[in-house]
């Protein structure tokens, strides 16, 4: 019998062929697939021994079931799962039994997980059903007064410390529930009192805006169609970006748009004070570093034209005419032109090369729809 003397034999145990993990991975599945140990009974597996149990699950009376379904939603809280011990308690509370403080204690339980879970006003109708059936329940009452807190109702909170005083006058935890719902309010009214003084504020510095704005008689405002069904509001308001008044100089700070038609883009500017020219915005501003699109540097203070498109109140895209401003000029002499409508509290303008095709097309434009608008006048 010939041997093989050039085998390798092994040194030391031989290595396992499974890591500890994927042990305890098979053990798991393997302990699913047993009744007893399944997390949930599955509806649709032909398994006898499942059968087995739904059969043994079905003959337990209801109050047992109702004590099982009780301990798995205790042993769900105390793990921090307040969802899932909420269906727990649920399904137990769906069981008919005569155990009266059985079915109370599901209430309370349940109500402290929706407390837990944030769910306040589900904590009050539990605490209800449980005082309903159990009047002389202090969980109830704690777990309701705390709800009452969170939900600022004060005057309910202290009517359940008042009732929980007839049951546990001495009780710390009273005393202890009293003084949460005492520095509660405090804290609620002292925020009221805050917003109270900030609406007053909000309202004076709207009053002031809107003085500031009637001084100033030759501004006109105009709304587009969706913001013109905005009630209750200025028409410097309707927009999210509004004018706004400095209060120590006394000038009016308009959100100015600025459009480059040739090139699709656009600038916005927050705060643009009236007494600025748009030369100086533009220069300082605006235009002081070029902009991305602007590669050959060809849009400068020095070297293009403001417009603005004027239109009467109330007009249309039709009515438009377009209107060359002198950019040297204060943004609140311009503003004043009585050709200027501020468009949804908004004032805007078109900014062009000085020269180039593109300006001659841009204005020929607006001149040919002005010849258009005059001819079709004039033969009514």
């Amino acid at each position: 019998m010939s041997t093989n003397t050039d085998a390798q034999v092994p040194i030391g145990p031989a290595r396992p062929s499974v890591t500890d993990a994927e042990r305890l991975e098979k053990l798991d599945q393997d302990l699913e697939k047993i009744p007893l140990f399944m997390s949930e009974l599955p509806d649709d597996e032909d398994n006898m021994a499942v059968e087995a149990i739904k059969s043994l699950v079905s003959e337990e009376d209801p109050e047992t079931m109702a004590t099982t379904y009780k301990d798995e939603g205790n042993r769900f809280f105390k793990r921090g799962k307040f969802s899932d011990a909420i269906k727990y308690y649920t399904h137990a509370l769906g069981y008919e039994h005569d155990n009266k403080d059985l079915t109370v204690s599901l209430y309370t339980n349940r109500a402290a997980a929706h407390l837990a879970a944030e769910n306040y006003g589900r904590v009050l109708r539990d605490c209800s059903e449980a005082l309903k059936l159990k009047p002389q329940t202090p969980k109830a009452l704690f777990r309701a007064a705390k709800a009452c807190v969170m939900l600022s109702k004060f005057v309910e909170a202290e009517e359940c410390c008042s009732w929980l005083a007839d049951m546990m006058p001495d009780s710390h935890e009273l005393q202890a529930l009293r003084q949460e719902v005492a520095a509660a309010r405090q804290k609620y009214k002292q925020r009221e009192k805050d917003q109270e003084a900030r609406e007053s504020q909000r309202l004076a510095r709207r009053e002031m805006l809107r003085q500031a704005i009637e001084i100033r008689q030759g501004l006109k405002f105009d709304l587009s169609v969706e913001n013109a069904k905005k009630k209750d509001l200025y028409p410097w308001e309707v927009s999210e970006q509004q004018v706004e008044l400095d209060q120590e100089s006394g000038h009016l700070l308009w959100p100015v748009a600025f459009l480059y038609p040739e090139n699709k883009e656009s600038d916005f500017v927050q705060h643009f004070d009236e007494a600025v020219s748009l030369y100086d915005m533009l220069d300082q501003q605006v235009l002081r570093e070029p902009p991305f699109w602007d590669k050959r540097r060809r849009y400068t203070a020095d070297n293009v034209e403001t417009y603005f498109l004027a239109r009467p109140v109330g007009g249309t895209d039709k009515d438009e005419r377009l209107v060359k401003v002198n950019s040297k000029m204060r943004l609140a002499n311009i503003l004043d032109n009585s050709k200027y409508v501020i468009m949804d509290g908004i004032p805007s303008f078109l900014v062009l090369q000085r020269t180039g095709s593109f300006k001659d097309q841009f204005i020929e434009h607006y001149r040919q729809q002005r010849l258009t608008q005059e001819a079709a006048k004039s033969t009514k």
